[in-house]
């Protein structure tokens, strides 16, 4: 190898290491994101269905459990629950 390839090679593994940061940084902001909605899910007896479809655009397996448990919570609450709540749940839950 030539010094041109070495130089090359390490421009490389800099880029590398950058992108891998920067998939762990939005991993964070991901997880922060669904922890602030969620908090909200939890905080509110009726939680919006435009900030519940927000969450859903975003969601991930794991967060799909953590989100149809919330709602379940929130549902056991309820002496009448919301056909729409339940109708989320049911699809949530497959």
């Amino acid at each position: 190898m030539n010094r041109v390839d070495d130089d090359e090679r390490a421009v490389q593994m800099a880029d590398q290491d950058d992108d891998i940061q920067a998939e762990q940084d939005n991993g964070g902001l991901h997880e922060r994101l669904v922890d602030i909605l969620l908090t909200e899910i939890e905080r509110e007896r009726y939680p919006s269905s435009q900030l519940l479809d927000l969450l859903e655009e975003h969601m991930t397996d794991v967060d799909r459990v953590r989100i149809a448990n919330a709602l379940m919570d929130n549902l056991a609450g309820h002496r009448y629950p919301s056909l729409a709540m339940v109708s989320r749940i049911a699809r949530l839950v497959g």
